[in-house]
């Protein structure tokens, strides 16, 4: 899946794919390594024809699709500097969350009403919801990459990086040849191999790909109604619960124990409201027994949220923290809410400052991953840890002024 930031690949396995056969062809499992990485490429798409035929490919449809099928070195490179995600909540989501998606989003959910009330009828998930995740991966099928398919996951597939995670996915694509869901010398997608208006690999989509239209065919380049469906499909083996919330927007009080934000925290909404959180729309009428997790994506003076389970599915899709809540709150603004309130919060540290931060946290002892100047989930647990240490607000953002007292 491809937007404004490079995707970090799935890795999701299902156990109804155990059960899952197609046409008498045997489903790939992320394990199913068939050749050694690196060497010879020519061998290795030799090894992959004779695993093709082992999972009941037939030797016409592997031709077709090993043709047309060459090394990358782009590739690689593309892999080795992936863009690492250092823009704040509030940047990204600006950006993401545009006047372009809310208005096309509003007419494609009119324009396709009775798919999304099919995909929500059979799998559960609200059309705002799929309807998001189109706008965020391609702005709904206009920008879907351009780098060759097979030649992509080949290359990935025979490099040492990730040979575990690709091989599988190779072979996923060559069935899908043979099924008719994808053209061996024409389609393209992302760098990393996902397909389609909603960005899915290869494996994704021979397991839920919906054809929705009739014609016999999954295209998700072209057929936004099989977008739609497979995607809801997906969403809903990920475990998506009908009709409850996924994030909700709410306000807190000054004097609030900040540190009771972040994942691993969760409460019910009972004891939120007796913490003084209040939903900035509507009451905590119903389900309060409910529980929440309370997310700060900008510290105590951005936008304040609380994640539901289904906010879960977003974090399989995408694991990328300010994707997530991005794509959550975009399919809030779609149901028809209003932006998010803010107060004046910082902005992000620059790279370097960053990576000034991780060093010194890191000497000090505290985990906080790769020193790479990104505010992961690690960084930002370690800053809470020193906030409290310090007798400072612990929402977990980190600003100049934690820099400073680190420093002296």
């Amino acid at each position: 899946m491809k937007s404004f930031i490079s995707r970090k690949i799935k890795e999701i396995s299902f156990l109804l794919s155990l059960l899952f056969f197609f046409s008498g062809t045997d489903f790939v499992f992320a394990g199913d390594i068939f050749a050694e990485c690196g060497g010879d490429f020519q061998v290795f798409l030799e090894k992959a024809k004779n695993h093709a035929q082992k999972k009941g490919v037939s030797k016409k449809s592997i031709s077709k699709a090993l043709k047309f099928t060459k090394f990358n070195k782009k590739i690689i490179e593309m892999d080795r500097k992936q863009k690492s995600f250092k823009m704040s909540f509030m940047d990204f989501s600006g950006r993401a969350i545009n006047k372009y998606r809310l208005v096309n989003g509003k007419k494609n959910i009119k324009k396709y009403s009775n798919v999304f009330e099919q995909a929500n009828r059979l799998f559960g998930v609200p059309a705002e919801v799929i309807t998001a995740f189109w706008a965020m991966e391609t702005d709904f099928g206009a920008v879907q990459g351009e780098f060759h398919t097979l030649s992509s996951l080949a290359t990935l597939g025979f490099d040492c990086r990730r040979p575990e995670l690709f091989q599988p996915e190779f072979i996923a694509a060559i069935q899908l040849v043979e099924r008719g869901d994808i053209d061996a010398e024409k389609t393209t997608g992302a760098w990393a191999g996902e397909i389609g208006q909603v960005q899915m690999l290869p494996k994704d989509i021979f397991e839920f790909g919906v054809d929705a239209n009739g014609d016999g065919k999954v295209l998700l380049k072209k057929s936004a109604e099989d977008a739609i469906m497979t995607a809801a499909n997906l969403i809903g083996h990920m475990g998506w619960v009908e009709s409850e919330p996924w994030l909700d927007e709410v306000s807190l009080k000054e004097n609030f124990a900040w540190q009771l934000a972040g994942f691993g925290r969760s409460r019910t909404l009972r004891e939120w409201k007796k913490l003084g959180v209040k939903l900035r729309q509507g009451d905590f009428l119903e389900k309060q027994d409910r529980k929440a997790t309370l997310l700060l994506p900008q510290g105590r003076y951005g936008p304040a949220f609380l994640a539901y389970r289904n906010f879960e599915i977003y974090l399989k899709w995408n694991d990328s923290f300010i994707y997530t809540v991005t794509a959550a709150h975009l399919a809030k603004r779609l149901k028809g809410e209003k932006k998010y309130q803010h107060k004046n919060p910082e902005g992000i540290l620059k790279i370097e400052s960053m990576m000034l931060l991780q060093n010194m946290l890191q000497k000090r002892g505290y985990d906080v991953g790769k020193v790479d100047g990104i505010l992961g989930a690690k960084t930002r647990q370690s800053v809470r840890k020193l906030q409290i240490l310090y007798g400072l607000p612990a929402d977990s953002w980190p600003n100049l002024e934690l820099l400073e007292r680190l420093s002296n």
